[in-house]
């Protein structure tokens, strides 16, 4: 039986798009989450080295990997907009594997959220009526990883096949016809209690009538054949959205071990899937903050230092382009 964990707060990601979580104040506790998503990574770079010692082929394929988990959020540049009480992260040597890397992982979550969650108020401002529901279609729990994820995504690509053709009135509509538009992400984690691979599909559908579970259900029956838990709840703020957005995989319910095994099938896998209403959101590469343009700033250094977490780095030696140069290129502080 693998080890199960307590499960992340979404607050934490939430909390990275808030502007009140962007005030001076709340900076101590936005360092702490972001220590303890380092320290994962840091593990998860061990593991990985490990793993691939003495083994050419894992080697080549994978200690790069490791070496930029191993310096991701090693070094954190935050500028303090002091007049309007914002502090933004200007600059940071992350990783971009949002799949092994929690820190990484919390800011894609926190920019799929943003870009989203603004869409959806620019169309309410447009059509008052239309409502968000929250949407899951889940799978039964599996030993098999990419069976488990295979059939969720037939599924999925049939029910919108299904869906296309209702429109084309070459069928009765479906629940999901009743939807304008909608946003899914594929979620991956260990199932509790039975250990095994539970592959699951959370959505949000935007809709004026409400989309009802059983129908959902009857309809996801007939397309898995096995599989007929589904659920649905209107949502009224951004926390919905960060629930489909959060992480593609959970790291608390998984082992590094799992962890790796979900990456290597997954890292070539498109997990964020739109259509209707929703398509064409641009969401950002980059995973550092909107700068505030023209305001007067007071830059912040902190160094996540072994053993005492991220440190205020105040008496230093070396100017500000050194210590972008090598955040720029990963090098250990």
């Amino acid at each position: 039986m693998r080890e199960m964990k307590e499960k992340p707060p979404l607050d934490g990601i939430l909390a990275e798009a808030s502007r009140e979580a962007q005030k001076i104040e709340n900076l101590p506790s936005k360092l702490l989450r972001y220590e303890k998503a380092h320290r994962r990574a840091l593990e998860m770079a061990e593991y990985i080295k490990d793993l691939c010692s003495g083994n050419e082929f894992l080697e080549r394929e994978y200690s790069g990997a490791s070496s930029r988990l191993a310096t991701c959020g090693e070094l954190l540049l935050f500028r303090n907009y002091f007049t309007v009480d914002q502090v933004r992260l200007h600059a940071a040597n992350f990783c971009m594997n949002h799949l092994l890397c929690p820190l990484c992982g919390l800011r894609r979550g926190s920019k799929l959220t943003s870009g989203y969650w603004d869409r959806f108020e620019i169309i309410k401002a447009s059509d008052s009526d239309i409502k968000a529901y929250f949407v899951t279609l889940t799978t039964k729990n599996g030993p098999d990883l990419r069976e488990r994820f295979n059939h969720l995504a037939r599924g999925k690509k049939k029910y919108h096949a299904m869906r296309r053709n209702a429109i084309k009135g070459n069928r009765s509509p479906l629940e999901i016809n009743k939807a304008l538009g909608g946003v899914s992400s594929y979620e991956v984690k260990i199932g509790e209690g039975s250990g095994e691979w539970h592959v699951h599909d959370h959505s949000i559908w935007l809709c004026h009538e409400r989309p009802w579970e059983t129908k959902i259900s009857q309809e996801w029956k007939e397309i898995t054949g096995d599989s007929f838990i589904v659920d649905v709840k209107e949502i009224d703020g951004p926390e919905g959205f960060l629930e489909v957005m959060a992480y593609a995989v959970k790291f608390s319910t998984m082992t590094l071990e799992d962890n790796f095994t979900a990456y290597q099938f997954l890292k070539n896998k498109r997990m964020v899937n739109s259509f209707g209403a929703f398509r064409g959101v641009e969401i950002p590469e980059s995973l550092l903050d909107e700068p505030l343009d023209d305001l007067p700033y007071i830059e912040l250094l902190y160094a996540f230092i072994s053993g005492a977490g991220y440190k205020l780095q105040k008496d230093r030696d070396v100017t500000r382009e050194k210590i972008i140069n090598q955040i720029n290129e990963g090098v250990p502080f």
